[in-house]
């Protein structure tokens, strides 16, 4: 039986003849800039590009979204959770099959500044009120 691979483990393989001249030239040109970081730089690429052709996403079921300059630790984090994720595809979702339906936001929650006292990341009160709105409906318990 083959070793599974596991989040961790090293991936070693060695490239094609016919690689590109310019994948050649990008990757020599990082790993002669990140020396010995150089593999964390690469493997996010690669896990994309695999799971980009494990997911036969050839029909664009997904996208990749640049994260915003300036987050911190906490906030990617936060961003990266599968709970942020489905509530961000539930929006889309929203804005995709109903575009002429305006997204019921608060106004004052959009122009009021959120203040940032402690280091942890929170949701502020205009996020929290999307997803009780979307997501958690209590009037039909079944108690």
């Amino acid at each position: 039986m083959t070793e599974r691979f596991e989040p961790g483990k090293t991936v070693s393989f060695r490239l094609p003849p016919d690689t590109p001249l310019h994948v050649v030239d990008y990757l020599t040109q990082k790993k002669n800039e990140l020396g010995r970081k150089f593999s964390s730089e690469i493997a996010p690429i690669f896990v994309e590009a695999v799971s980009q052709k494990a997911l036969g996403n050839a029909d664009n079921a997904q996208i990749s979204i640049t994260l915003p300059e300036g987050l911190t630790a906490d906030q990617k984090e936060w961003v990266k959770h599968p709970n942020t994720k489905a509530l961000i595809s539930q929006l889309l979702y929203q804005v995709v099959t109903k575009p002429t339906t305006p997204l019921d936001f608060d106004q004052q929650l959009l122009t009021d500044p959120v203040e940032e006292k402690e280091p942890v990341f929170k949701t502020n009160a205009m996020i929290q009120s999307f997803a009780q709105k979307t997501f958690l409906n209590f009037d039909e318990d079944d108690d």
